[in-house]
C-alpha cells in the first residue's frame, strides 16, 4: 500500500518559500505501478486549482501559491515510489497589502475517529492579511468562512487525483511515522488565533542592529 504526501508550494516577500501538505489515502494500490504522466497530470491540475476567495484573501499582495509536488510513498517504510513537481501557469496571490508578519498562519487542525497523537494532524495557511478584533484575534464568522472554503479546496484537489488515477479513491488523511498509519479524516477544525510557524530562515533574509552594552 502506499500514500500520496501533496504540498501546495508558494512564495513570500524577502525570497521566503512556504508549503501546505496535506495527505491522501488512496482505497487501493496503484495499478501496475505509478503511472508518471498521470502523476504529472494530477500535480498540475493542483498547482493551478483555484484558490478559493477566503483562502487566497489571507496571502496578501505579498504571498503566492507557486506550484505543487506530489510524492507517492510506501505505507510501511515512507519510501519514495513517485515525485512530480509542476509549476502554477500564473502565481495566485492575495489582493490587500500586508498587515501581518511573514510568518503568521491560521492552523487548520485535522481530526480522525483514531485516538492520541497519530490520529490529528495540523496544516498552517500562510496568514499575511487579516483583519483583528479588539480582542486582536479573528472574527468566528471570518474563520467559518475559512474553514468552509479549506474543506472546499481539499476536496477539489481530492478530484484532481481522482481525475489522473480513475480507478482509485482517495481520502484525505494523516500520517504518523511513528505507527505508521494513515488513519482518515473526519473534522476539520481553525481557531481565531494567528499562530506563527517557523520556516526556512535561510530563505528569509534579515537586517541586524547593534548598540554597545553597558
Amino acid at each position: 500500500m502506499s500514500y500520496v504526501r501533496v504540498s501546495i508550494l508558494g512564495t513570500m516577500v524577502g525570497s521566503e518559500v512556504w508549503s501546505v501538505n496535506p495527505t491522501f489515502d488512496p482505497t487501493g494500490e496503484f495499478p501496475g505501478g505509478v503511472n508518471q504522466a498521470a502523476l504529472d497530470a494530477a500535480a498540475l491540475a493542483i498547482a493551478n486549482r483555484s484558490v478559493p476567495t477566503n483562502l487566497i484573501n489571507k496571502f496578501s499582495t505579498s504571498c503566492a501559491r507557486t506550484g505543487a509536488r506530489l510524492e507517492v510513498r510506501d505505507d510501511a517504510t515512507d519510501a519514495l515510489i513517485g515525485i512530480s513537481t509542476q509549476n502554477s501557469s500564473s502565481a495566485a496571490s492575495g489582493a490587500a497589502g500586508m498587515t501581518l508578519p511573514a510568518q503568521s498562519a491560521l492552523v487548520v487542525s485535522l481530526r480522525t475517529d483514531t485516538p492520541g497523537g497519530s490520529g490529528r494532524g495540523r496544516m498552517y495557511w500562510p496568514c499575511l492579511f487579516s483583519a483583528l478584533g479588539t480582542d486582536g484575534k479573528v472574527a468566528t464568522s471570518t474563520i467559518s468562512s475559512f474553514l468552509t472554503d479549506m474543506k472546499a479546496y481539499l476536496a477539489g484537489i481530492r478530484t484532481d487525483l481522482a481525475t489522473a488515477f480513475p480507478t482509485i479513491g482517495f481520502d484525505l488523511a494523516v500520517r504518523s511515522k511513528t505507527t505508521g498509519t494513515t488513519p482518515h479524516v473526519t473534522r476539520l477544525q481553525a481557531g481565531n488565533v494567528i499562530d506563527t510557524q517557523r520556516r526556512r530562515r535561510d530563505n528569509l533574509p534579515e537586517s541586524y542592529s547593534t548598540v554597545t552594552f553597558p
